[in-house]
């Protein structure tokens, strides 16, 4: 007697029964998988992009805000740091190299960021290696001539003289791949700044760029962005009035928004951290910390879901016992006759087992490929979203689940298996003669 044909017969034979049930199984299990595998696509996507730089100084605020503001290009910035204050902090002891930030002006919903050229040249990104551009080139601006030329354009509106435009290193630009990819962009093509990040129809006309090149794709928020020379974000028309230069420190027009730092080996990065956030008008932030931080908090609210998840498996094992209890008084005669055909009490009980074990075993693979479904569509929305590219995959861990979700549908299974132990072949059949 073939035990494991005659329960794929009677599988088959419920079907609706079996595909309702295995379906309960498969949500609990898709639920469960889809949050652990995101959580930690998107932690080891976030902390990829966290290791850009050792450390990024901004204004006094939110560490968190200043984290995601400057490498995610979310939220707003916090204020500015004067110029003095970003010579004082690039010329310390152990810093290796500081790129300024200038944020704030955007392109059909890309941020536009002003950088110097030590953001291409010292850039690093975990896994991949430098900054490389698939078409073109990065503009020539240094950050010394960032702050030699920001000295004299205020020097000149100081001294109510207006700006003269170098269009030849100021009007360039350089896109992300999603960004050329997306508004099907390429070099020779120009943009138009808009004033602000969110929806805007202040243009700076007079501050139109030119791309002359085009990132690879980094699977970071680098991807989204477009780069401009810093100096340009300051030469744009309504930038700085003369109004707002009078403010000093965080609300200082004239300010850069942040500073993307590496320091030397050895003690100097906790050194100028400290160095730093003892300064009134500047806090440092390790942005890889920020990340665990972040996730940490996440994390609190995913061991919730994921709890919850396995209520929503063991609710629906319930099920499966349900099922197949329900089904016993119905099942009588059929395991009567198996025992008169020569199955043992032993034969019969198994084959209950196995039934459940079958189903749910059925649920916890349709849910492990939902789960992997779902991942990836979420995964494409948050890149879509943040410009992070998450990796998912499925490991050990998720066949560790299906083997004991499995174990758990057979366990489920033994009441009604029991039942169908206890049934008297005998009494059974004379019952219906």
């Amino acid at each position: 007697m073939n035990i494991v044909k005659i329960v794929m017969r009677n599988v088959k034979r419920r079907r609706l029964s079996t595909s309702l049930t295995a379906t309960s199984v498969a949500l609990g299990v898709t639920l469960f998988v889809a949050i652990g595998v995101l959580r930690q696509a998107s932690e080891q996507g976030f902390q990829r992009t966290a290791g850009i730089c050792d450390t990024i100084v901004g204004a006094k605020g939110d560490s968190l805000q200043l984290s995601l503001n400057t490498l995610y290009h979310m939220g707003f910035s916090a204020g500015n740091i004067s110029l003095g204050s970003f010579n004082d902090i690039r010329n310390q002891d152990g810093v290796a190299w500081a790129a300024p930030i200038a944020l704030g002006d955007s392109y059909r919903s890309h941020r536009i960021i002003g950088v110097s050229s030590e953001f291409f040249e010292q850039i690093n990104i975990a896994g991949s290696g430098d900054l490389r551009f698939s078409e073109g080139g990065p503009f020539d601006f240094s950050t010394n001539q960032f702050v030699e030329e920001h000295e004299h354009l205020f020097g000149e509106q100081d001294a109510g003289h207006d700006h003269e435009d170098d269009e030849h290193v100021s009007y360039q630009a350089v896109i992300g791949a999603n960004v050329a990819a997306k508004l099907r962009l390429k070099v020779g093509d120009k943009i138009v700044p808009t004033h602000g990040v969110e929806k805007s129809t202040e243009q700076h006309h007079d501050a139109a760029s030119e791309i002359i090149g085009i990132l690879e794709s980094t699977g970071t928020p680098i991807d989204r962005a477009i780069y401009i020379p810093i100096i340009a974000y300051y030469k744009m028309e309504g930038h700085v009035t003369d109004h707002e230069a009078e403010f000093e420190g965080t609300r200082d027009a004239r300010g850069i928004s942040a500073i993307m730092l590496s320091t030397k080996p050895g003690y100097y990065r906790q050194q100028i951290y400290r160095n730093i956030n003892n300064r009134l008008d500047a806090m440092a932030v390790f942005p890889s910390i920020e990340m665990r931080k972040l996730f940490k908090l996440i994390g609190s609210g995913d061991m919730v879901l994921r709890i919850i998840s396995l209520l929503v498996v063991v609710v629906a094992l319930v099920g499966v016992l349900v099922s197949l209890y329900n089904a016993m008084d119905a099942r009588r005669k059929e395991f009567a006759i198996l025992r008169a055909l020569g199955a043992s009490r032993r034969s019969v009980m198994i084959i209950v087992s196995l039934e459940s074990a079958i189903i749910a075993l059925i649920g916890a693979v349709s849910g492990v490929l939902f789960a992997s479904l779902a991942a990836l569509a979420l995964a494409t929305e948050l890149h879509a979203f943040s410009g992070v590219t998450i990796n998912v995959s499925l490991g050990v861990e998720e066949i560790y689940l299906i083997a004991i979700v499995t174990l758990a549908g057979a366990l489920a299974g033994l009441i009604p298996a029991l039942e169908a132990y206890r049934t008297e072949a005998a009494k059974q059949l004379s019952s219906n003669v």
